[in-house]
């Protein structure tokens, strides 16, 4: 059951998660529980932007880079040819140089 959500992307919003929560709904069904419903909200996400990425750093006190969150990962063995995956990002942090 749980390997179906790891087989491909599915970042909230996006057509493979309302796929999986449908497969869950028909699966809980099938199990024989009174009522299953899908509920639409509007809700505010934060996605990647592909032309600015953000990231986090850390900056020593002479203004160098010493260590930066990566903009990418190696697909895990067996994922290699899956397509449309969302790079690292850090969804809800603004831009800014706290101190």
């Amino acid at each position: 059951f749980s390997s179906n959500f790891t087989q491909l992307p599915h970042l909230a919003g996006t057509k493979e998660n309302l796929h999986l929560a449908q497969q869950v709904q028909a699966e809980w069904k099938e199990f024989g529980l009174d009522s299953v419903q899908l509920v639409h909200y509007d809700v505010l996400l934060s996605y990647p932007d592909d032309t600015k990425p953000n990231y986090i750093s850390i900056i020593d006190e002479h203004g160098n880079e010493i260590f930066n969150t990566s903009l990418s990962e190696p697909p895990p063995p067996g994922y290699e040819a899956v397509r449309d995956v969302v790079p690292p990002y850090s969804a809800f942090s603004a831009q800014g140089m706290p101190e």
